[in-house]
């Protein structure tokens, strides 16, 4: 078995760890099983996703898990985040008004 989850670690490395500890082809018991492999935090969120969402299928739960756990990876440090988001927010509304200039 593979180290747990922690939120803060590469989680494709933890998928990658995980599953060539269990087989290279997925099985339904996958999805149940994966909560095994992790701390608190995401145990909290595979509850949500296995109870609340009735989540069955491995590849959904495993998109899921990277969509959720991946949404730092290009910040250092959270405080930058909502600074990246303002950037892209007004790089798009400056995009927008030299494209509606252009005609």
């Amino acid at each position: 078995m593979t180290e747990k989850y922690s939120g803060k670690d590469d989680q494709c490395e933890h998928l990658d760890q995980w599953t060539k500890a269990w087989g290279e082809e997925p099985q339904q018991e996958w999805v149940h099983i994966f909560c095994h492999t992790l701390y608190t935090i995401p145990m909290n969120w595979y509850l949500e996703m296995e109870l609340h969402h009735g989540t069955t299928e491995w590849d959904i739960l495993r998109e899921r898990f990277l969509l959720t756990f991946s949404f730092e990876d290009g910040f250092e440090c959270i405080d930058e985040v909502p600074q990246g988001i303002k950037d892209a927010i007004f790089r798009t509304l400056e995009e927008s008004v030299e494209w509606v200039q252009l005609d």
